[in-house]
């Protein structure tokens, strides 16, 4: 090879060179450019509690209209995958738009997520399968110094800023603790927490705010929803006391008890006698009568199946119900509202709330939707997202309970105690006067879960768990 030839090989290699570190650089910048259009914050402070509702926050800068997707393989290595994808179209817009809300994730095998513009990926991001932990989080807000953060030390903590608190109790769902050592916090988002039965600790930097000192007696605590407020000066750090009753628990009962009953199939033996008959009379149609005669039974056997199946077919393709369940304390709980269904035919069923089915089948969720596709003769559960509610029953000064509600209740059993009858709207629990009418079995599954004293109730539409206020109650074995 000459001189010349070899100059203008070296150039050429030069050049390509050059061409693959321009497109390098370009794709790089490209990428950085869609982290920087969409993050997305999983949990508190990324940390996610599996099986558990969980806040995210999606942040969008300068993007237009995003379609935003979170899969979850639920599945397991006998059942094979089981996909859930929340889908949610948002509108996005110049400058920054933030995103809030709350999905339930499960124990996953896969969790990944992705932000679409215009059919192109814009960011994405998976949560690796070791993080799915049951264990609940204790988030600290501002400095405690270490002797409080020795108190949670054995447990799962995060430090989170005091506007990124949440102010939906649902967001809660997986969170043992708030530490609060600012009096930035905000009041709402610490109720939040409370009746989400969360154990929330103002230390003396947090009640140095006059709006959050209002919050707890001085030197004392609160007992509100299925949690606490409690000062840092009665504050015992201790792993039994992070949650005063197994709400997943007392949930799962609540939906087991007292299920839709399917309607009572077709008596077998009758149906085969029918058929042996039919089968007889063409046989015999057809030696005596021809051709003519088995057309005349067919047309009467048809219209004999059309009069025999109208009365024995179901009034409805799709059995449905859906009942409430309050748990707290002091007039305030969180409300679990469960959604029952039972498809005869096979139909894509869609119900408009925020939920989560209970079974393990592959879903289509939404902001405000839940859609699966179910086979014929099959339950499914939805559990709705929490969220807080009012709680008739309060707990008096000696203990004992009134019914503060408008509407009056049908039945209130307390553990350890007796069973009432019929209260009325704002009068108190008066010992039964005759033999109370058998509890019903849901109010015999609930009594199996909560602390001594606390208090079973219906309304006849809904039902509740007033928590005993006095103290802190121990969980119930």
């Amino acid at each position: 090879m000459s001189g010349t030839a070899a100059q203008r090989w070296r150039i050429a290699r030069l050049v390509a060179v050059i061409g693959v570190v321009a497109l390098v650089g370009a794709a790089s910048a490209q990428a950085g450019g869609a982290s920087r259009s969409a993050s997305l914050e999983l949990g508190f402070g990324g940390a996610v509690v599996a099986d558990a509702w969980n806040p995210f926050r999606l942040v969008l800068r300068d993007v237009g209209p995003v379609t935003f997707e979170l899969a979850i393989d639920r599945g397991t290595l006998r059942d094979g995958e089981r996909w859930s994808v929340y889908r949610a179209e948002l509108p996005g817009g110049s400058g920054l738009s933030v995103v809030e809300d709350e999905v339930f994730v499960p124990v996953w095998r896969s969790l990944s997520w992705t932000v679409r513009s215009g059919g192109l990926t814009i960011a994405s991001g998976s949560v690796a399968r070791t993080q799915a932990d049951r264990r609940p989080l204790d988030v600290i807000v501002g400095e405690p110094g270490p002797v409080v953060r020795g108190g949670v030390i054995g447990g799962r903590s995060v430090d989170l800023a005091a506007d990124r608190l949440p102010l939906r109790s649902a967001a809660y769902d997986g969170v043992g603790r708030v530490i609060v050592a600012t009096p930035s916090a905000r009041p709402q988002a610490l109720l939040a927490a409370a009746v989400a039965g969360a154990e929330v600790v103002l230390t003396p930097a947090a009640v140095a705010n006059a709006e959050l000192s209002a919050l707890v007696p001085a030197g004392g605590e609160r007992v509100v929803g299925a949690g606490r407020l409690v000062s840092l000066d009665a504050w015992r750090p201790s792993p039994d006391t992070a949650a005063r009753v197994d709400q997943a628990a007392l949930l799962s009962a609540f939906a087991a008890a007292e299920r839709i009953a399917l309607p009572r199939p077709a008596p077998v033996l009758p149906l085969l006698v029918a058929a042996a008959g039919y089968a007889l009379a063409v046989l015999l149609v057809l030696r005596f009568a021809g051709v003519p005669g088995v057309t005349a039974a067919l047309v009467l056997a048809l219209g004999a199946s059309l009069a025999v199946w109208a009365p024995l077919r179901p009034e409805r393709p799709t059995l449905d119900a859906s009942r409430d369940l309050v748990i707290g304390a002091e007039g305030i709980g969180q409300r679990w509202r469960v959604h029952e269904r039972v498809t005869l035919p096979a139909q894509t069923l869609v119900l408009d709330v925020a939920g989560w089915p209970l079974s393990n089948v592959e879903a289509r969720l939404g902001p405000a939707s839940v859609t699966v596709d179910l086979p014929r003769w099959r339950h499914l559960t939805v559990v709705e997202r929490p969220r807080t509610a009012a709680l008739p029953l309060l707990q008096q000064a000696d203990g004992a309970w009134r019914n503060q509600g408008a509407v009056p209740l049908t039945v209130v059993a307390i553990r350890g105690g007796e069973h009432v009858d019929d209260v009325p709207a704002d009068a108190l629990v008066m010992p039964p006067s005759r033999d109370p009418r058998p509890l019903p079995s849901i109010a015999l599954a609930l009594l199996e879960l909560v602390p001594e004293g606390a208090a079973v109730a219906s309304d006849g539409a809904q039902w509740f768990v007033a928590l005993p206020s006095a103290v802190l109650a121990e969980v119930a074995p």
